[in-house]
């Protein structure tokens, strides 16, 4: 079994560690309690920096080369990460390395010494690309080197689930999940005079602003917490504040997260149909009910799968707007709802994410050992 004396898990992540906390960053922080973690900071710093966070999680930022859409500077990227990884691994004396590969576009599998590597496919990385400015066929192909390299995949939406299940013959579940106790905090806090609906998460092409419209237009107070991503997602932010009553937070801690939701009726996932979207799983539901709050999302599959009355989901603007302000009519909602949800999103928390995960590292370290032994 892997353990936090003699093994590594290094999680090549397609998010920065950063108070944002993305999937990544709390998968991360949860394995590291059965084990140590090196995590891969994908953002590409001029010099290489590596930080011991409290989590017992080493942060490596490793130096990576310019011109990322041309083929030979990705490959020689790959090999100078890889190398950066190695040094590392090598002041930790790990006995066993175990890859989980979340960076599709800087993949090093077979370039660090790992024992293992199991494949995390977080998103419909074809459907990033455009989003990214990058070549869909680059990252399709790493995608299929990773599938033959690895010894596992692990899937965080149905859909990519499904469809990886045809190309390699152990895929499991495992979405995303949430920092629960962090967000029940919400729970307990004292509400405000307001209750807005709220929006948390960056603003990009990822939104259904025509929706957000017709929240606001139906007279419905909405309050954002999160960057801005784009110069469009910028216009539709003072169209919106024009039509009707919004609060912008601009982006905010996660820490201080639970503190924005308290004061609110209901949260929202109004995200389009890409086909980015439809292969993701929008992590603030999870977040939304652990902090008490009915939640009214668009169609897709991670939604669906949930499978959670507390999560209304609709898809006409009109139809998403009134469900909306029924919920935001009724005002703060009650503490048994509220400990209802809490109650449900503790079955998603990030500790029992990683006790998932930890079986598949911890079957490809078994594995990689027997191989060894033969």
């Amino acid at each position: 079994m892997l353990n936090n004396r003699d093994d590594v898990v290094v999680i090549t992540a397609s998010n920065s560690w950063s108070d944002k906390r993305m999937a990544d960053h709390q998968l991360a922080a949860a394995l590291s309690t059965r084990v140590r973690v090196v995590f891969v900071d994908p953002s590409g710093f001029r010099r290489p920096t590596i930080d011991e966070d409290d989590v017992q999680v080493i942060v490596i930022r490793p130096i990576r080369l310019p011109f990322v859409r041309l083929a030979l500077m990705t490959l020689l990227s790959r090999r100078l990460i890889a190398w950066q990884i190695r040094r590392v691994l090598r002041r930790l004396e790990a006995t066993r390395v175990v890859l989980l590969e979340g960076n599709v576009l800087y993949p090093v599998s077979g370039l660090i010494g790992e024992d293992a590597t199991v494949y995390w496919a977080q998103d419909d990385w074809q459907g990033l690309a455009p989003m990214m400015g990058l070549d869909p066929a680059v990252l399709a192909r790493n995608e299929q080197m990773l599938l033959g390299r690895s010894r596992s995949v692990v899937a965080a939406n149905p859909l990519v689930a499904e469809r990886l299940k045809d190309r390699h013959d152990k895929v499991s579940l495992i979405p995303f999940g949430a920092s629960t106790e962090l967000f029940a905090g919400a729970v307990g806090e004292a509400p405000g005079d307001d209750h807005p609906v709220v929006l948390m998460g960056t603003l990009n092409s990822r939104i259904d602003y025509g929706i957000l419209d017709s929240i606001v237009r139906s007279g419905v107070p909405l309050l954002i917490a999160g960057q801005i991503d784009t110069a469009e997602a910028r216009d539709a932010l003072t169209a919106l504040q024009d039509a009707g009553r919004v609060e912008y937070l601009g982006a905010v801690d996660f820490d201080q997260l639970p503190p924005v939701l308290a004061r609110c009726s209901a949260g929202i996932v109004p995200y389009t149909h890409s086909q980015f979207n439809r292969g993701s799983f929008p992590l603030k539901t999870v977040e939304y009910l652990a902090a008490g709050l009915p939640v009214v999302a668009t169609d897709l599959p991670a939604i669906r799968w949930l499978d959670c009355d507390d999560v209304r989901i609709e898809d006409d603007p009109a139809a998403f707007a009134d469900v909306t302000r029924d919920l935001w009519q009724q005002g703060r909602p009650a503490a048994a709802d509220r400990m209802r949800r809490t109650g449900f999103a503790r079955d998603h928390d990030w500790s029992e994410r990683a006790a998932q995960f930890f079986d598949v590292l911890d079957e490809a370290g078994l594995a990689s050992r027997e191989r060894a032994l033969r």
